[in-house]
């Protein structure tokens, strides 16, 4: 079976229909990930004898008459979300053969609906990036172009056809521009549709459990399942009355996308171009593109820095050797802390610690970090404005083409590759990011935004006409 051209649907009716059994296909799959892995470099841990024990026991479930809507289907985790059966190493070498205590609620919700987890996928220092490229384990090479970054191993994971669902977290946009960068399909939610009980974040106002497949038929089988109230994450209380909302595709000439124009004056050349065919072919087919303005995204990206180097500053100092940590050799305090830090934060991790620490001490708190709550704020705001007026609105989902592995950048050109992204992060709001074109070899995504429990209806827009 080749997981890429096929849906979840039908994986599942397979296994139930006896054309293979779960075991079968986690037992291949398994192999796939172990060549793959090879050369790509895309888990930093494969499942091998669990996985195989737990697809048994789909199949036994199955004999007995249960009904599992995700029965054998092959699961790839961040390496940031907990699963009590493998490491979990939140991207640090001090903790890659940590295995965390639990697991995460998204990950139990896939696992009683029948789906087997078949690795941890690699991620950036401390989950910090996204391109992987500051992974201590090295970069995931890009499936398309192995000259360059994949962005998102999980992304990577689906385009190479190794698994059909990939759980993810995302900040600033890391999930959304490694589907971008791979050419899959990724859904960052509302906040609070997903729980976040599991997910080690450096900013806890904006990290998001999210999904990425291949198809938004698969992105929609997940969120389903995984979406809705956790009594274990109090940011889940707003599914209690929203969970079972249905969101309808109204007649195309009736939806209305509010398309930024001066948004896309900071692409990379040949980005645009892709992104104005697509709104041109979209048009003829009679959807109601109308242009605005959204005039905050560089204060938004500016202030989503500020705000999450704070938190991640805060977040950090767990990290001690004493509550969490590899201890350090040390005869005094301010060592241990030292040593201990030092092998646990990577480079971009300890660059984020002393910026927040700096934006948070006197006389920097009402300068930087006062300043950058209130823009947080207005930025909302213009969103809400925007959505009285359109049911969706389109944005790049990258500035630019993935890195080349050999290119050195400043860490403030990385930062602002999320000039995208991390304002629709500030925002709350539900993401969609759907491939579109191409530049050369590489894919190009395109994020469909709407207003907060709108993440049905995005999903649904995709599925039935941005094919």
């Amino acid at each position: 079976m080749e997981l890429r051209k096929t849906s979840v649907r039908q994986a599942v009716e397979a296994v139930y229909n006896r054309e293979l059994t779960a075991h079968k296909l986690i037992e291949q799959t398994l192999k796939n990930c172990s060549i793959l892995n090879e050369t790509m470099n895309i888990f930093t841990h494969i499942a091998g004898i669990d996985a195989l024990e737990q697809a048994k026991a789909v199949d036994r479930k199955i004999e007995n008459g249960a009904q599992l809507p995700l029965a054998g289907v092959p699961v790839a985790v961040k390496d940031d979300i907990c699963y009590g059966v493998l490491p979990t190493s939140f991207g640090s070498a001090a903790f890659k053969e940590f295995i965390s205590p639990y697991t995460a609620t998204a990950v139990e919700k896939l696992m009683d609906a029948g789906a087997i987890v078949v690795g941890k996928t690699n991620l950036d220092d401390m989950s910090q990036g996204s391109t992987t490229l500051s992974s201590p384990f090295g970069p995931t090479l890009n499936p398309w172009l192995a000259e360059r970054a994949a962005g998102s191993a999980g992304a990577a994971a689906l385009a190479t056809g190794v698994c059909m669902l990939s759980l993810e977290s995302d900040n600033g946009g890391a999930l959304r521009q490694g589907a971008s960068d791979c050419g899959v399909i990724g859904l960052r939610p509302t906040a609070g549709r997903i729980s976040n009980y599991g997910l080690n974040t450096f900013t806890s106002s904006f990290g998001q459990v999210g999904i990425s497949a291949f198809s938004s038929e698969n992105i929609s089988c997940a969120f389903e399942i995984i979406s809705g109230f956790d009594e274990r994450d109090a940011s889940t209380a707003v599914c209690r009355d929203r969970s079972t909302e249905k969101h309808a595709v109204a007649d195309i000439e009736k939806i209305k996308i509010g398309y930024p124009v001066n948004a896309f004056d900071y692409l990379e050349p040949g980005l645009r171009e892709v992104y104005e065919k697509t709104r041109d072919e979209y048009a003829a087919r009679g959807f109601m593109f109308e242009e605005i303005d959204l005039t905050l995204l560089r204060e938004a990206l500016q202030a989503y820095y500020i705000i999450s180097a704070a938190e991640a500053s805060s977040n950090h100092a767990r990290f001690d050797g004493i509550r969490f940590g590899k201890a350090g050799k040390a005869t005094d305090l301010e060592e241990l802390y030292c040593k201990t830090r030092g092998v646990t934060l990577g480079r971009e991790a300890r660059r984020r610690s002393v910026f927040g620490t700096f934006l948070l001490s006197k006389g920097n708190y009402d300068c930087y970090y006062r300043q950058a709550l209130k823009v947080w704020n207005m930025v909302r705001e213009e969103f809400a404005a925007a959505f009285g007026r359109y049911d969706i609105i389109v944005l790049p989902a990258v500035k630019s083409l993935p890195r080349p592995l050999d290119e050195e950048k400043e860490f403030i050109e990385d930062w602002a590759d999320d000039l995208y992204c991390a304002p629709v992060s500030l925002a709350g709001l539900p993401s969609l990011c759907l491939p579109v074109g191409r530049v050369g070899q590489l894919p190009v995504g395109m994020q469909l935004i709407g207003p907060p429990f709108s993440d049905e209806f995005l999903v649904e827009i995709c599925n039935r006409v941005f094919r």
